[in-house]
């Protein structure tokens, strides 16, 4: 069942340039962009949104998650595309809103939901997931937020589960290789003793070899 669509207000932005956009961020407010086929227009709009909504939205959800942004009593179905943030601090600095054409298939990443205990990890194997996402191609309406990996299926160190055994919702194609492997289980490796330096070499040596001189001289 998929969630209701998340609504988010924005604003048009007047204000462009680092100084300016700067004066925006010190208010609490995210600069940002609407593009795309689905404005029914050639040219992005630039536009603002509170920080503290933004990040709310975000937290609730995924890359493929339509959002309808609403511009001026306009509402556009979005995928976020583009979050930039302060790497020192949690601060969003922009984010970029992609409108797409709702009758022509979009490709996004989808994040992978891992549920289930294998009977391998249950005889003490370890569980590798070698991907947490794969990308996918779909209508915009028939986009999942995740799907569902069934990790049961990993009975013995000798079972893999690939692209072709995910259950993709109907109309949702997976980019990836069929046979790319999704996840595995593999033996636990022992911790390796680790190797000695050449100084620590060295001192063995000396150490032994003055050991070897006491007990000759002791007999």
């Amino acid at each position: 069942m998929k969630k209701e669509t998340l609504s988010l207000s924005v604003e048009r932005r007047e204000q462009v340039g680092s100084k300016k956009t700067a004066i925006l961020r010190a208010k609490g407010i995210v600069p940002g962009v609407l593009y795309g086929s689905g404005l029914g227009q050639d040219k992005p709009e630039l536009i603002q949104v509170d920080a503290l909504e933004l990040t709310k939205l975000l937290s609730e959800i995924e890359e493929s998650t339509l959002v309808n942004v609403v511009l001026e009593n306009k509402t556009y179905p979005t995928l976020v595309k583009d979050i930039q943030k302060n790497p020192l601090k949690s601060e969003i600095l922009s984010v970029d809103f992609f409108a797409p054409d709702l009758n022509e298939e979009v490709e996004t990443p989808v994040v992978l939901e891992f549920e289930g205990i294998s009977q391998s990890e249950k005889a003490g194997n370890t569980l590798i997931k070698i991907h947490q996402e794969i990308e996918v191609k779909a209508l915009p309406k028939d986009l999942p937020e995740h799907i569902v990996v069934d990790l049961t299926k990993l009975v013995t160190i000798d079972d893999v589960i690939r692209v072709s055994d995910l259950v993709l919702p109907k109309g949702v194609e997976a980019l990836l290789d069929a046979d790319e492997l999704i996840a595995i289980t593999e033996i636990p490796q022992t911790e390796e003793e680790p190797e000695l330096t050449k100084e620590e070499l060295d001192a063995l040596e000396k150490s032994q070899t003055d050991k070897n001189a006491k007990d000759q001289k002791d007999e």
